[in-house]
This record gives structure tokens, sequence and C-alpha cells, in this order.
């Protein structure tokens, strides 16, 4: 089991370091179930921007783990509900805005890759500013209904000195 998550952070690593791919020749989703394997983390963001935290926890499957880079600490289920929770007591104005940047399906298990930032009202009314950035990857199993759910989940945090 480490040695597989040091493989996916090893990676993520990887990914988050090289340049920008263009908008073009990336790869998009294109099976349908490429399309719901993106639209279950699009919707696990969606549920938390509108501060439905178990609309978000039912959008990941019962075994989910996260995994921390630069520790072996694995959060799980009830780690990450409690972590959303306390996320939003702490920044109840906080809203993720996030883009998928690739999605792999083999199988029961998907690949979701993202790029996103944690934005929060800045001084000019109206207007959010990031205050994290990370690039990610959210690991997919299909359930028996056929639905997916995210089943694991690393991130590398990015600097971003720009809107796109």
């Amino acid at each position: 089991m480490k040695r597989s998550l040091s493989i996916l952070i090893l990676i993520l690593i990887a990914v988050s370091c090289t340049k920008e791919v263009p908008e073009g020749t990336k790869k998009v989703a294109k099976s349908a179930d490429e399309i719901n394997a993106a639209k279950t983390v699009e919707d696990y963001f969606s549920a938390y921007n509108s501060n439905d935290i178990e609309g978000a926890i039912s959008l990941c499957d019962p075994d989910f783990k996260e995994v921390v880079p630069d520790s072996d600490d694995v959060v799980k289920i009830d780690g990450l509900r409690n972590d959303l929770l306390r996320y939003k007591k702490q920044y109840p104005d906080g809203k993720w805005e996030v883009s998928t940047e690739e999605v792999t399906v083999s199988g029961d298990m998907s690949y979701v890759m993202t790029k996103g930032s944690f934005m929060m009202p800045g001084v000019s009314a109206g207007k959010l500013n990031p205050v994290y950035s990370e690039r990610s990857i959210r690991i997919l199993k299909r359930q028996k209904d056929g639905k997916w759910k995210i089943f694991r989940y690393i991130a590398v945090p990015i600097f971003t000195y720009d809107n796109d």
C-alpha cells in the first residue's frame, strides 16, 4: 500500500512540476464513463461550495483515503468529514474553483486530475482571491450501481500568480 501511494505521490509531483499543456492538446473527457467520473468530482466541489458537507461526503467511497504529502498520515472518510466541517466553520465564505485537466478510465477505476484554488473574498467588494492552490489526483471507483465515487485523493500545492 505504501509503495503504491509513494508512486502516486511521485507521479503527482512530476505532473505538478511540468509545464502547462496547451488546452487543445489535453486529453478531454470523451466517453460516458470519463464524463461521469469528472462530473462526480465537480459535484463534490459544488456540494462543498453550497455548504452541503454530507452531499460532498456522499460522493466518496466508504473506503476513502486521502494521502497527506510529506507525512505518513492517511485521512479516512470520518477525518475528511471533520476537515470539511472545520474548513466551512473557519472559512464560511470560501469557495473552491476547480478545473479538470485530465480524465482516464480503466475498468472500474478512473483518475481525475484537477487544478484548483480555494478562493476568499478580497478587500475589493465582489472579488474572490486565491488563498491556496493545488494540483490533485482523485482516483474514483465504480460502485455496484455504476456510479463513480472518490476512492483516493492526493494533492500538492501550486503557486499561481495569475487567473489562468
